[in-house]
């Protein structure tokens, strides 16, 4: 198996949509999984880019009561997850596709895997995904998952939801320290390309492409300055 971390063009989508990635945030009783750039606060809609998610991406939510399968409705700028129980810890979302690209006379079938995750605390957590990002049991404190085993030398890039951003790469054991100044929703990214060919369903693939979120909330530090407009374009 070859692995290799690059920050990719997600081609799956529009140009202007390359580097969309995404992102799960609670709100109310329920979560909401946004498709974007979460820096700036673009949320995709529909009618729009929400509307090329075909199959539907899948979420379950964990906790204390176990592992739940929730409801999944597209809005106009989200995707609604629902059914979370009380006391849910952690939410993972993932759309798995094959997508075709052609060149000439050259085709090439790649499986795409863009995937999100949340976690209401930085208890340490086992991956739950086969590119996953989860807390170590201290703010700040992370590490990279693939395919179950830590993830050495991976990018990874840090972001809160005003557009601060850090960039850092784990180290041997897959993990990464990174100061958290404001209070409010950050996200991390990580991104890989595995050379493996294999099948999905009775589709086959020459390699695989993921994208990976973590989403989480800081209730202390410095307050962060306002959050930007909510921008959904129309495409």
């Amino acid at each position: 198996m070859r692995l290799v971390i690059a920050a990719l063009l997600w081609l799956s989508f529009t140009t202007a949509a390359s580097a969309h990635a995404l992102w799960i945030e609670p709100e109310g009783d329920g979560f909401q999984l946004y498709f974007g750039e979460f820096g700036e606060n673009l949320r995709e809609g529909s009618p729009g880019l929400l509307d090329r998610f075909e199959p539907l991406p899948a979420a379950k939510a964990f906790g204390a009561s176990g592992e739940t399968v929730l409801k999944i409705d597209k809005g106009p700028a989200a995707f609604q997850l629902g059914g979370a129980p009380t006391g849910t810890g952690s939410v993972v979302a993932e759309q798995v596709r094959v997508m075709e690209r052609k060149r000439g006379d050259e085709v090439t079938r790649t499986l795409g895997r863009l995937s999100a995750r949340y976690v209401s605390d930085f208890t340490e957590r086992k991956p739950l995904i086969t590119l996953d990002i989860v807390p170590t049991g201290k703010p700040g404190a992370f590490r990279v998952f693939y395919d179950g085993k830590p993830l050495p030398k991976a990018k990874v890039e840090v972001a809160a939801e005003f557009g601060w951003q850090r960039e850092l790469k784990t180290d041997d054991s897959g993990a990464f320290d990174v100061d958290l100044p404001w209070k409010g929703t950050y996200m991390v990214e990580v991104m890989a390309i595995d050379s493996t060919p294999g099948t999905h369903g009775t589709q086959a693939y020459d390699s695989m492409r993921f994208m990976t979120t973590l989403t989480f909330k800081m209730s202390t530090g410095l307050e962060a300055p306002p959050r930007p407009p909510v921008v959904t374009p129309k495409r």
